[in-house]
């Protein structure tokens, strides 16, 4: 139910309105929409409703698993994602209009629904985790770390709903960029990391990893997340201090220390231990996970570069600047192991990928080859002419792309799992020569 909540918010209110609102943008009718409301709507509903409910939905799959428990109380489950999908809807349908009491109380439903739904999912999966009796390993803890961001995130989301509950369009600039830190940078990245420590090791055949690296490294990284985060907090509480943005400049730089250091520790990009015994599954699986960690090591340079511009005097980046480091990230790195892991760790889809390897290349070509598009078109926007005609063609590659990943992984977990046949009991003319008595 989840990853169909998922799918459908991705594909309405996330990729099919980002290129929607991309090719207004590029061929200048931006101002006949209510563009930036509409923007803010495409993030909030990209992070949270597809990102955020696919991690949960496919944690339903996947812990019961790892944590060797069956999942209790799914009903619940399936009424937090509903309830973080309701919130997000009604934010989508107020947050454009004009000011009114009507607009208020959805919008006020909007923010607590999204932190109740998700209060109520992460409840579920502690429960679950406190009836484990596996060892508590380092992945758990960085999970932990990931949605701690999530639930901190959508409280400052309630602070940000009060600001357009007042009358506003549209969340403050400032506002808006420390509350997609926190969900882009501070929970989806380290929720990846932490499958990652848990499964790549084994799904690659990599050395083990430096288990005391990973640990100063995540806290490296979420440190510099958080120096990004207060950083613009301050730049919206004192937009004329230089404070804010010299928090930001320091910050963008640990986050990219922490998340190189956390590769490395990963021992991502080691040889094998070992030659795969199914190569024709594993060696594909290999190169998309180094393809879409590039993009991760790639959008924190981006953000290391604007820093450093700025520390030398040169100007803060632009809005198109920060879109092409956030959709390298989004795009490059997020889709990216979203179709890599799904099509080899997620019950269902991950049989059909293997009997479909040429359409699942396809829709990892496509998200790649649409990234880089994406990326260098916003990086280079209003320098180059052909800049913005890159964007929406990267855009729209990146649609095709998900496309190609969510028909057929709704489809799959629409099959029911068939039941295992038992094996009849042997006869004697069923048994071989050999095993029959005298």
């Amino acid at each position: 139910m989840l990853l169909r909540l998922s799918v459908l918010l991705g594909f309405t209110a996330g990729f099919s309105l980002g290129v929607v609102l991309l090719l207004a943008q590029v061929t200048g009718q931006a101002t006949a929409l209510p563009w930036t409301a509409l923007t803010q709507i495409h993030g909030q509903i990209q992070i949270v409703g597809f990102v955020g409910l696919f991690i949960l939905g496919t944690a339903s799959q996947l812990l019961p698993g790892f944590l060797a428990r069956p999942l209790e109380h799914r009903s619940r489950l399936v009424l937090g994602g509903a309830l973080i999908a309701a919130g997000l809807v009604l934010r989508a349908l107020s947050q454009p209009f004009a000011a009114s009491p009507v607009r208020a109380i959805a919008l006020g439903l909007s923010g607590i629904g999204e932190l109740a739904g998700l209060v109520l999912c992460l409840a579920v999966y502690a429960q679950l985790l406190r009836r484990s009796i596996q060892p508590r390993e380092l992945w758990r803890t960085i999970v932990a770390l990931g949605f701690g961001c999530l639930v901190l995130s959508l409280i400052v989301n309630l602070v940000a709903v009060g600001a357009l509950i007042d009358g506003s369009d549209v969340v403050p600039w400032s506002l808006d960029a420390a509350l997609i830190q926190l969900e882009l940078w501070g929970f989806a990245v380290p929720i990846v990391f932490g499958v990652s420590r848990k499964i790549l090791p084994r799904f690659l055949l990599l050395p083990a990893p430096n288990d005391c690296g990973l640990r100063w490294s995540i806290l490296g990284y979420l440190g510099g997340v958080a120096l990004i985060f207060v950083g613009w907090l301050t730049s919206a509480v004192l937009p004329v201090s230089p404070v804010g943005r010299d928090l930001r400049v320091v910050g963008a730089w640990g986050q990219f220390v922490g998340g190189v250091a956390l590769v490395w520790f990963l021992r991502l990009g080691r040889r094998p231990v070992r030659p795969s015994g199914a190569p024709e599954v594993t060696e594909p699986f290999r190169r998309w996970i180094y393809s879409a960690f590039a993009w991760l090591l790639l959008a924190n340079a981006l953000a290391a570069i604007w820093a450093v511009r700025t520390l030398l005097g040169g100007p803060e980046a632009s809005f198109f600047e920060f879109t092409a480091e956030r959709h390298a990230l989004a795009q490059g790195f997020l889709l990216s192991v979203i179709v890599a892991f799904g099509a080899r760790i997620l019950p269902g889809y991950s049989a059909w990928a293997i009997r479909h390897p040429r359409l699942v290349e396809a829709s990892f070509g496509c998200v790649t080859i649409g990234a880089l598009l994406r990326v260098l078109g916003e990086s280079g926007a209003g320098a180059a002419p052909m800049a913005g005609a890159a964007a929406g063609a990267g855009g729209t590659l990146g649609t095709l792309g998900f496309i190609l990943f969510a028909l057929p992984l709704i489809t799959s977990q629409a099959q029911p799992v068939a039941a295992p046949r038992r094996n009849p009991k042997p006869t004697r003319e069923r048994l071989a020569p050999s095993d029959r008595g005298s």
